[in-house]
């Protein structure tokens, strides 16, 4: 199998602590269970409390109260666990922990959660209880902002913003969680029935996490030291005899005297964190109940341009480039004086669109290189001008940027809306950019006279796109969203003439492209690519063939070069409904590719390409049932 960016291997996650200091880094085994949060307690009637708390899939969960195992267990799901204490506690105070078995034997223990018990208790901190204190405070991080010309970072414009959403923990002295939040929207956080005269210190996870339900787990990783956990704390002092405050900066780490970063660049997790969750929120403005997969960000100073994405070299921060891995990962570049990514919220989001599309939508794109003015794989063009406009969309910012150089002073910026039509036509990201976002936007302007906002493009994402028939392309988008708004039918046409694009009526295309072609079953079939426009994953490097199966069977797929040699054929097959991969052939192969498959009877698409990349390659396409 030949090497994709979006085939890059998964890079083991890691929990357990080690080092102190401004960046508290964790790492963890393999061996055991390696996620289980403290219990929260969600509410407590008549002095029985209610457990909820994070976990890994199928672990057996086991509370604990005062060292006693309660008799009732439960298993983890989805991610999360939530058990109700079975007998009455007394009034007063309560150690309450967690405990994580996997096959019977192997387990982790919890931090553990101090509860206080009270006649009138309706949750923690309902009454003042003697001896204790309420600690609370803000948590912000360093923002620099862009020049005043899109181009380049501007130190001397940083600004504070909130860490929201953010994991909060109050650490006792010899190092054990005390108890642990999260932060709200304008980055507080609160600690109640804290016991007086007590040496804590504040640790902030460069984490969001929400549990069940409409939730998220999103967390920063260091790639190149293990994969470790980025957190900032505070300095061990005492809570003393009465409520108090400690707020929290994560510093960007810039000396304006020096003109270079001196300290350790702290807000960088969290910066790449509120990006993500500024996302979220437009993704959750359409669907309140959305709930988003586990997503671990690599992002270090390390991280640099370069490389080929084999392991070794992630760890290494040769990255290729900021990107999506196509499963539960995202790569941040962070190298200064050459091309960091922190404060680009545009880059930031355009990556995490392709994370949308992967757990929301769909990826049919095959990645790889691309540049403006190029004509591209339909899929790739769409998935590529998606990433754009999304960027575009849930900031409402038309203004694309990308920092780098020499002390993060240069780089380039685009307006989403407006950018130049250089080679405008549905094989375009360019041309897909602006028709996805001036679907979306409310400027009235030239032939878009369409304010859809974002509900109804998220619907089409998720549902048609999602499953059409086709490959993911500017015609299987339009074609479904003229199905989700026929009134506006005449209004999308207007979008796409100004692209150059006539009446889409069809999710292949078909009046536009011989982009795809039919065949039967024991018949010859001919395609044939070409570089006429690139190699790779440009226009025509992939030609695209239908067939329908009636019986099922074990079936031969072959692709043969007809005119002449030199050619290495690759296909890819899959099934349209529900459209999944049945295989990929990608042997060094001259000539010939041909594969042996077990068919069940329905729709099929094969994705033929030239791995040689001859200037025109045709091919002989026979499927045969044995």
């Amino acid at each position: 199998m030949r090497n994709r960016l979006y085939d890059l291997p998964l890079v083991a996650l890691m929990t357990l602590f080690v080092g102190c200091g401004d960046f508290v880094e964790e790492t963890s085994t393999q061996d055991t269970p390696n996620r289980l949060d403290a219990p929260t307690v969600e509410e407590i009637n008549n002095n029985n409390p209610t457990l909820v708390g994070s976990c890994e899939l199928k672990d057996t969960i086991t509370i604990l109260i005062d060292t006693k195992s309660l008799a009732n267990t439960t298993t983890c799901n989805n991610s999360s666990y939530r058990i109700t204490v079975g007998s009455t506690l007394e009034n007063g105070a309560h150690d309450i922990t967690a405990i994580a078995t996997r096959n019977g034997v192997d387990s982790i223990v919890s931090a553990i959660t101090p509860v206080f018990i009270t006649d009138t208790t309706g949750g923690i901190g309902a009454s003042e209880i003697d001896g204790t204190v309420t600690l609370s405070g803000k948590i912000t991080y360093d923002r620099v902002r862009m020049n005043k010309n899109s181009v380049g970072l501007d130190y001397d414009n940083t600004i504070k913003e909130p860490a929201k959403q953010v994991v909060v923990s109050l650490i006792g002295s010899l190092g054990q969680t005390l108890a642990s939040t999260t932060t709200d929207d304008s980055g507080a956080y609160r600690f109640t029935s804290i016991p007086q005269e007590t040496m804590v210190k504040i640790r902030v996870d460069a984490k969001m996490q929400k549990i069940g339900q409409g939730g998220w787990d999103v967390q920063v990783h260091d790639n190149t030291r293990g994969d470790v956990l980025y957190v900032m704390e505070g300095v061990f002092s005492s809570t003393r005899s009465s409520n108090s405050t400690r707020n929290l900066n994560a510093s960007s780490g810039w000396s304006l005297g020096d003109g270079a970063y001196t300290q350790e660049r702290t807000a960088a997790p969290f910066a790449i964190l509120g990006s993500i969750y500024q996302a979220m929120q437009k993704v959750n403005s359409a669907d309140s109940g959305a709930t988003f997969p586990a997503l671990v960000v690599h992002w270090s100073k390390s991280n640099t341009a370069s490389g080929n994405g084999t392991e070794a070299e992630l760890r290494d921060g040769l990255i290729i480039t900021s990107h999506f891995d196509g499963k539960n990962n995202l790569y941040i570049l962070g190298d200064a004086n050459s091309d960091t990514d922190e404060y680009d919220d545009h880059i930031i989001i355009h990556e995490w669109g392709h994370y949308f599309e992967a757990k929301f939508s769909r990826v049919d794109s095959r990645g790889g290189a691309h540049g403006e003015g190029e004509r591209l794989d339909i899929r790739l063009a769409f998935g590529e001008g998606w990433g754009n406009a999304w960027s575009a969309i849930a900031t409402d910012d038309s203004i694309y940027y990308d920092s780098s150089g020499w002390k993060q002073g240069s780089g380039w910026s685009m307006d989403i809306e407006h950018e130049r039509h250089n080679t405008p036509g549905w094989y375009s990201e360019a041309s897909i950019q602006r028709i996805l976002y001036d679907l979306y936007d409310s400027n009235d302007d030239g032939d878009d006279r369409l304010s859809l906002g974002f509900k109804p493009l998220y619907d089409v994402l998720t549902g048609g796109q999602k499953t059409t028939p086709a490959f993911t392309s500017i015609f299987s988008f339009v074609t479904e969203l003229k199905a989700h708004t026929p009134q506006n039918t005449d209004l999308i046409d207007d979008i796409l003439r100004s692209e150059d694009i006539s009446t889409i009526d069809n999710s292949y295309g078909s009046t536009h492209h011989n982009l795809y072609s039919d065949m039967d079953i024991g018949d010859i079939g001919t395609l044939c690519t070409s570089r006429e426009y690139g190699i790779r994953n440009k226009l025509n490097t992939h030609k695209y063939m239908r067939f329908s199966v009636y019986q099922s069977g074990n079936y031969k797929v072959q692709v043969r070069q007809n005119n002449g040699a030199g050619s290495d054929p690759d296909f890819a097959l899959y099934k349209t409904s529900p459209f999944k991969t049945i295989g990929e052939v990608e042997e060094v192969m001259k000539g010939i590719e041909q594969q042996e498959y077990e068919l069940s009877s329905g729709d099929y698409l094969l994705d033929v390409s030239d791995y040689n990349n001859l200037s025109l390659a045709c091919f002989d396409i026979s499927i045969n049932l044995n």
